[in-house]
Protein backbone atom coordinates (compact mmCIF):
# COMPACT_ATOMS: atom_id res chain seq x y z
CA UNK A 1 0.00 0.00 0.00
CA UNK A 2 1.61 3.41 -0.88
CA UNK A 3 2.08 5.59 2.23
CA UNK A 4 0.12 8.20 0.97
CA UNK A 5 -3.02 5.58 1.20
CA UNK A 6 -2.81 4.86 4.31
CA UNK A 7 -3.57 8.65 5.69
CA UNK A 8 -5.84 8.86 2.92
CA UNK A 9 -7.67 6.17 3.78
CA UNK A 10 -7.38 7.06 7.69
CA UNK A 11 -8.62 10.76 6.75
CA UNK A 12 -12.10 9.35 4.89
CA UNK A 13 -12.43 6.75 7.70
CA UNK A 14 -12.18 10.08 10.01
CA UNK A 15 -14.67 12.09 7.35
CA UNK A 16 -17.25 9.56 7.55
CA UNK A 17 -17.66 9.35 11.14
CA UNK A 18 -17.96 13.27 11.53
CA UNK A 19 -21.11 12.73 8.18
CA UNK A 20 -22.41 10.53 10.41
CA UNK A 21 -22.10 12.45 13.18
CA UNK A 22 -23.65 15.23 11.92
CA UNK A 23 -25.99 12.74 9.98
CA UNK A 24 -27.41 11.00 13.02
CA UNK A 25 -27.04 14.03 16.31
CA UNK A 26 -27.43 17.70 15.78
CA UNK A 27 -25.32 18.21 19.16
CA UNK A 28 -22.23 19.91 18.84
CA UNK A 29 -19.95 20.74 21.41
CA UNK A 30 -16.44 22.66 21.12
CA UNK A 31 -13.97 18.91 21.23
CA UNK A 32 -16.30 18.11 17.82
CA UNK A 33 -15.32 21.37 16.16
CA UNK A 34 -11.77 21.39 16.89
CA UNK A 35 -12.04 18.23 15.43
CA UNK A 36 -13.61 19.31 12.34
CA UNK A 37 -11.03 21.85 12.35
CA UNK A 38 -8.04 19.81 12.75
CA UNK A 39 -9.27 16.94 10.16
CA UNK A 40 -9.59 20.08 7.73
CA UNK A 41 -6.30 21.45 7.91
CA UNK A 42 -4.97 17.60 7.29
CA UNK A 43 -7.25 17.18 4.23
CA UNK A 44 -6.39 20.61 2.86
CA UNK A 45 -2.04 20.20 3.56
CA UNK A 46 -2.40 16.52 2.79
CA UNK A 47 -0.72 16.83 -1.09
CA UNK A 48 0.99 20.09 -0.57
CA UNK A 49 2.26 20.19 2.64
CA UNK A 50 3.04 16.11 3.68
CA UNK A 51 4.81 17.08 6.69
CA UNK A 52 2.45 19.14 8.07
CA UNK A 53 -0.38 16.92 7.15
CA UNK A 54 0.99 14.29 8.84
CA UNK A 55 2.45 15.93 11.94
CA UNK A 56 -1.51 16.82 12.39
CA UNK A 57 -3.12 13.85 11.30
CA UNK A 58 -0.52 12.14 14.55
CA UNK A 59 -1.61 15.33 16.62
CA UNK A 60 -5.35 14.88 16.10
CA UNK A 61 -5.71 11.12 16.71
CA UNK A 62 -3.42 11.41 19.75
CA UNK A 63 -5.70 14.06 21.02
CA UNK A 64 -8.72 12.00 19.70
CA UNK A 65 -7.64 8.81 21.45
CA UNK A 66 -7.59 10.56 24.54
CA UNK A 67 -10.84 12.22 23.93
CA UNK A 68 -9.60 15.83 23.45
CA UNK A 69 -11.11 16.08 20.39
CA UNK A 70 -14.21 13.84 18.83
CA UNK A 71 -14.82 12.96 15.54
CA UNK A 72 -18.04 11.12 16.23
CA UNK A 73 -20.08 11.66 18.65
CA UNK A 74 -22.88 9.15 17.34
CA UNK A 75 -21.07 5.76 17.49
CA UNK A 76 -18.86 5.69 20.55
CA UNK A 77 -16.31 2.70 21.46
CA UNK A 78 -14.50 3.12 24.60
CA UNK A 79 -12.15 1.73 27.13
CA UNK A 80 -12.17 4.15 29.93
CA UNK A 81 -10.79 7.43 28.99
CA UNK A 82 -9.38 5.83 25.43
CA UNK A 83 -11.15 5.95 22.72
CA UNK A 84 -10.97 2.34 21.02
CA UNK A 85 -11.26 3.47 17.07
CA UNK A 86 -8.88 6.36 17.28
CA UNK A 87 -6.14 4.41 19.26
CA UNK A 88 -6.49 2.01 16.35
CA UNK A 89 -6.09 4.90 13.52
CA UNK A 90 -3.35 5.99 15.35
CA UNK A 91 -1.35 2.94 15.61
CA UNK A 92 -2.08 1.57 11.95
CA UNK A 93 -0.30 5.49 10.84
CA UNK A 94 2.24 5.09 13.44
CA UNK A 95 2.90 1.61 12.07
CA UNK A 96 2.57 2.37 8.15
CA UNK A 97 4.38 5.67 8.36
CA UNK A 98 7.40 4.90 10.94
CA UNK A 99 10.36 6.07 8.79
CA UNK A 100 8.56 9.26 7.67
CA UNK A 101 7.76 9.55 11.48
CA UNK A 102 11.02 8.80 12.66
CA UNK A 103 12.40 11.43 10.08
CA UNK A 104 9.87 14.29 11.20
CA UNK A 105 11.21 13.30 14.91
CA UNK A 106 14.88 13.75 13.82
CA UNK A 107 14.13 16.75 12.24
CA UNK A 108 12.41 18.77 14.70
CA UNK A 109 14.08 17.37 17.81
CA UNK A 110 17.49 16.81 17.19
CA UNK A 111 20.61 18.92 17.87
CA UNK A 112 22.26 20.92 15.00
CA UNK A 113 25.86 20.35 14.70
CA UNK A 114 27.02 22.74 16.56
CA UNK A 115 25.60 21.62 19.71
CA UNK A 116 26.76 18.02 19.15
CA UNK A 117 30.60 19.55 18.63
CA UNK A 118 30.31 21.30 21.89
CA UNK A 119 29.00 18.70 23.88
CA UNK A 120 31.29 16.37 22.41
CA UNK A 121 34.16 18.95 23.50
CA UNK A 122 32.62 19.12 26.92
CA UNK A 123 33.28 15.55 27.06
CA UNK A 124 36.98 15.20 25.72
CA UNK A 125 37.69 18.14 28.45
CA UNK A 126 35.83 16.39 31.12
CA UNK A 127 38.31 12.97 30.36
CA UNK A 128 41.07 15.37 29.77
CA UNK A 129 40.71 16.39 33.45
CA UNK A 130 40.24 12.44 34.44
CA UNK A 131 43.20 11.23 32.85
CA UNK A 132 46.20 14.44 33.43
CA UNK A 133 47.78 12.80 35.87
CA UNK A 134 48.01 8.94 34.28
CA UNK A 135 51.67 8.63 32.53
CA UNK A 136 51.84 7.61 28.68
CA UNK A 137 51.89 3.95 29.87
CA UNK A 138 48.81 4.21 32.20
CA UNK A 139 46.94 6.17 28.63
CA UNK A 140 48.13 3.61 26.30
CA UNK A 141 46.70 0.93 28.51
CA UNK A 142 43.81 3.38 28.47
CA UNK A 143 43.54 3.26 24.84
CA UNK A 144 43.98 -0.07 24.46
CA UNK A 145 40.54 -0.78 26.39
CA UNK A 146 37.62 -1.62 24.43
CA UNK A 147 34.63 0.00 26.29
CA UNK A 148 35.81 3.41 26.45
CA UNK A 149 34.15 5.73 24.55
CA UNK A 150 35.05 8.00 21.52
CA UNK A 151 35.55 10.94 23.92
CA UNK A 152 37.49 9.47 26.47
CA UNK A 153 39.95 7.95 23.41
CA UNK A 154 40.18 11.26 21.91
CA UNK A 155 41.29 12.82 25.46
CA UNK A 156 43.46 10.08 25.84
CA UNK A 157 45.17 10.33 22.52
CA UNK A 158 45.21 14.64 22.95
CA UNK A 159 46.78 14.00 26.24
CA UNK A 160 49.56 11.66 24.73
CA UNK A 161 50.37 14.18 22.07
CA UNK A 162 51.03 16.74 24.78
CA UNK A 163 53.23 14.69 26.47
CA UNK A 164 55.53 13.42 23.37
CA UNK A 165 55.81 16.97 22.77
CA UNK A 166 56.82 18.42 26.15
CA UNK A 167 59.33 15.60 26.59
CA UNK A 168 61.29 16.87 22.89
Amino acid sequence: MNKCTTELIIICILWLSVILTLYFNYYFDIFLIIGIIGLTIVTITNKKYVEISLTTLIIILILGTFKLVKFSLAFRLNFGIISIPDFILLLVLIYKRRNEILDLKEKWFSENDEEIEKQKNRKIDFFKKQFKNLSEAELNRKLSEEKLTEEAKNAAIELLNLKSITEK
